[in-house]
C-alpha cells in the first residue's frame, strides 16, 4: 500500500491580516525554508467561515466557547483533519526544512520540555503548537471527538484551557488511544528546545551558550509568548 505523504501546506492563524512585525519575521522564516510549498494563514472570520462550512454540527461549541484561544486551538484540529498539512504558531521560528521530517512521517508532534512537565507535574505533555499531519489521520478524528465530549471541571483558568483544547487535551487522547500507530512523538530538543523561561530570555535578547546549543541542534524553536495567557 502506497503512504500517504502529509501535504506540503503550511497552516498559521491570526485574529486577522494585520500580523504583528516581531510574528512576521518569525512567519518568513517558515516560508524561507519551504520554497514552493502552500502558505494559508487563517483569520478569526474565515476560521468561523471554515466550521460553519465544513463542520455546522460543531459550529454552536465553537461559539459558545468562554475563552477565544479555545476557538483558535479547536480550529487548527479540524484545519489539520480536513486538509492535512503542518500546522505552527506565529511565535515558532524556523531553523530547517521540515521536508525529509515529514516524508518519514503521517502524524507528528513534539513533547514540550521537561521544565513544563515538572511545573504542571505531568510526566508527559505535548505540544499543540506545532503539528503535521496527513489528512482524515485517526488520531485527529479521535481528537474532534473529544472536542465535542470532553467538560473540564478544573477552576484554574489556564488548566481548564489547557485540558479542553490546549496540550492536556492532546497528551489525554494519546494516552486513552493506547499509544496509537502512526503518531510520533519527537523529543523536546528537535522542536521545543527552549522552556518558557529561557525563551523570554531569548525574545528580551540574551542569548546564553546554553540556550545558543540547544537552538543549533533543533529544527525549529517554540517563543512561547502567549498572547492568551500573558493577557
Amino acid at each position: 500500500m502506497k503512504k500517504i505523504a502529509i501535504p506540503r501546506i503550511i497552516h498559521q492563524t491570526w485574529k486577522d491580516e494585520r500580523i504583528p512585525v516581531s510574528m512576521q519575521k518569525l512567519a518568513a522564516s517558515w516560508k524561507r525554508s519551504h520554497p514552493g510549498w502552500e502558505y494559508r494563514l487563517w483569520t478569526d472570520k474565515q476560521n468561523r467561515e471554515f466550521i460553519r462550512t465544513h463542520y455546522p454540527d460543531f459550529l454552536d461549541q465553537y461559539d459558545s466557547y468562554p475563552y477565544h484561544i479555545q476557538r483558535v486551538d479547536a480550529v487548527r484540529y479540524y484545519l489539520l483533519y480536513t486538509f492535512g498539512g503542518l500546522y505552527v504558531d506565529l511565535d515558532f521560528e524556523c531553523f530547517r526544512s521540515f521536508e525529509r521530517l515529514l516524508s518519514e512521517h503521517e502524524c507528528l508532534f513534539g513533547l514540550e520540555p521537561p521544565e513544563h512537565c515538572e511545573i504542571h507535574n505531568r510526566d508527559r505533555i505535548i505540544g499543540n503548537a506545532l503539528m503535521a499531519t496527513t489528512p482524515k489521520h485517526p488520531f485527529f478524528r479521535a481528537i474532534i471527538n473529544d472536542l465535542s465530549v470532553f467538560e473540564s471541571t478544573n477552576p484554574q483558568l489556564n488548566t481548564m484551557i489547557l485540558e479542553t483544547t490546549g496540550p492536556f487535551m492532546l497528551s489525554r487522547v494519546y494516552d486513552f488511544n493506547d499509544h496509537p500507530g502512526g503518531v510520533t512523538l519527537l523529543p523536546s530538543q528537535q522542536l521545543y528546545p527552549l522552556s518558557i523561561f529561557e525563551a523570554e530570555q531569548v525574545v528580551a535578547g540574551m542569548m546564553s551558550e546554553t540556550i545558543l546549543e540547544k537552538l543549533n541542534g533543533a529544527y525549529a524553536a517554540h517563543y512561547h509568548m502567549g498572547t492568551w495567557w500573558r493577557s
